[in-house]
């Protein structure tokens, strides 16, 4: 099984790319800019939610970035 990060997953493309790997039977992080209301955005409304790993956080904190890409095998860079 690939483990797979999708950075920009609460948005609609980042959304749907998750729930199909996952389908597809990919392990997938995705990656949730970090908000006061904790919302996942499209995220919050695909069947698959329960498989997946939500981490909220900022693709701008070199930090955090190195430290939730461990392991992971491919990343779809999809935030902006």
């Amino acid at each position: 099984m690939k483990n797979v990060l999708i950075t920009g997953a609460d948005g609609f493309i980042g959304s749907h790319l998750a729930e199909l790997l996952v389908k597809e039977g990919y392990s997938v992080k995705a990656l949730s800019q970090y908000n006061s209301f904790n919302n996942w955005g499209w995220l919050e409304d695909i069947d698959v939610l329960k498989q997946i790993e939500v981490l909220n956080g900022d693709v701008r904190d070199p930090h955090y970035c190195k430290y939730i890409t461990k392991n992971v095998d491919m990343v779809f860079h999809l935030a902006a």
